[in-house]
């Protein structure tokens, strides 16, 4: 069995990461009590004045790989999330409508302009329009 790595970001690499910075964070914990609190310094024979840059650091990055792993793991499956979405409004009632639909209705002309309707589709065009807007025929009167 021959196996191939890859060097592009996975899920899985960002799971595997996270499990790391994860048991690096918990090894690196220290029971020392903080400076801060004298009588517990005192009976411990010890404190420790701020934590370790590595168990901050492993912590921070472990956060940040789960972070990464969610954002991998949400954009392999986008067309499936995209298609709940989808299914979703055509499942929605829609109310019946006595108007035409919006994107059939072409745009009024601007003032002084004349307008005209296509032969072929009955679209309106504006005058001077070489070709029709919803079907494609041409507008140039022989």
């Amino acid at each position: 069995m021959k196996i191939h790595f890859t060097k592009a970001p996975t899920f899985t690499k960002a799971i595997i990461a996270t499990a790391v910075f994860g048991i690096v964070f918990l090894a690196s914990t220290s029971n020392l009590p903080s400076c801060s609190d004298t009588l517990a310094a005192l009976n411990s024979g010890g404190c420790i004045e701020r934590q370790s840059y590595l168990h901050t650091a492993s912590g921070w990055l472990a956060l940040f790989c789960l972070l990464a792993a969610v954002l991998l793991l949400a954009l392999k499956h986008k067309d499936t999330i995209h298609g709940w979405v989808a299914s979703a409004q055509q499942q929605a009632p829609q109310e019946p409508s006595s108007q035409a639909p919006a994107q059939a209705q072409a745009p009024a002309p601007g003032p002084g302009r004349a307008s005209s309707f296509c032969a072929t589709c009955g679209t309106r065009f504006i005058a001077g329009d070489a070709f029709c807007q919803g079907c494609g025929a041409s507008m140039v009167s022989t």
